[in-house]
């Protein structure tokens, strides 16, 4: 267990205070020795990044998030290496910019601030509040209208 703990620790990926209550949890379970932990203690202060350890919880969440979009572009890179590789389409799937609506069932795909969709009216809208699950009919301050002609449906 302390090696583990060592090289989590010297990866310098953790939360110094969540870090140091594993280390006394793991000590009092009979994981560690006495001399093992005070090491990792020492070992645990000297490398916590301020960013994770002290920074606000709001600062920490702003990192991770960056962190994912970050990997998220790695990851869009690879697959089309991987496409292409395998002889595969690298192009992105278009979207449309005004998607047909589609009625929310929760929060999980609720609409949110610039999402933009065609209601069944045929007009287009984007949204002006995070967490729309009405439609423009049901709750039109939620919506502003893009254009006031009707769109033809295909």
């Amino acid at each position: 267990m302390y090696e583990i703990i060592k090289n989590v620790i010297t990866a310098g990926r953790y939360e110094l205070a969540d870090m140091l209550h594993k280390i006394d949890t793991i000590w009092l379970q009979g994981g560690i020795t006495d001399e093992e932990r005070q090491e990792l203690i020492g070992l645990a202060r000297t490398n916590a990044s301020p960013e994770n350890s002290y920074a606000s919880i709001q600062k920490q969440v702003d990192n991770l998030y960056a962190n994912m979009a970050e990997l998220v572009a790695a990851l869009k890179d690879i697959t089309g290496r991987v496409n292409a590789l395998e002889g595969g389409s690298t192009e992105e799937p278009t979207q449309e910019e005004y998607p047909a609506w589609k009625q929310p069932t929760g929060a999980h795909d609720a609409y949110n601030v610039g999402d933009k969709m065609t209601y069944t009216d045929g007009k287009r809208y984007i949204c002006q509040m995070d967490g729309c699950v009405w439609g423009p009919d049901v709750y039109p301050d939620g919506w502003a209208v893009v254009e006031e002609e009707i769109v033809e449906k295909e």
